[in-house]
């Protein structure tokens, strides 16, 4: 259980820093409203790359905690391989689906 307080305390603080960074893209697209046509694009991509990158960051930090910590036990409990399997087939489910 402490193991999952520190990781969602490590969540929280990362979801803040994305906060920020999607705050000041805004700032930085309304300041440039009257001027859109004139401003070189590689800032706003170079915004829009990070906020990404620490999105998946994220998402993979979560899914690593969720695997180690929660899918290992419930794989070690399973009363017969088929269950163990199926929640292992659940997980690349996820992982599937963010891959896309």
């Amino acid at each position: 259980m402490k193991d999952c307080q520190v990781e969602n305390k490590k969540l929280i603080n990362r979801i803040n820093r994305i906060e920020g960074q999607v705050k000041a893209l805004k700032k930085r697209l309304e300041s440039e409203l009257e001027c859109l046509e004139d401003s070189e694009p590689y800032e706003t991509i170079r915004q829009l790359t990070a906020i990404r990158g620490a999105i998946n960051g994220m998402i993979n930090s979560y899914l690593e905690h969720y695997a180690k910590e929660h899918l290992t036990k419930k794989v070690r409990e399973s009363k017969d391989d088929s269950e163990a399997f199926a929640y292992m087939d659940s997980l690349l489910e996820v992982m599937k689906s963010f891959s896309k």
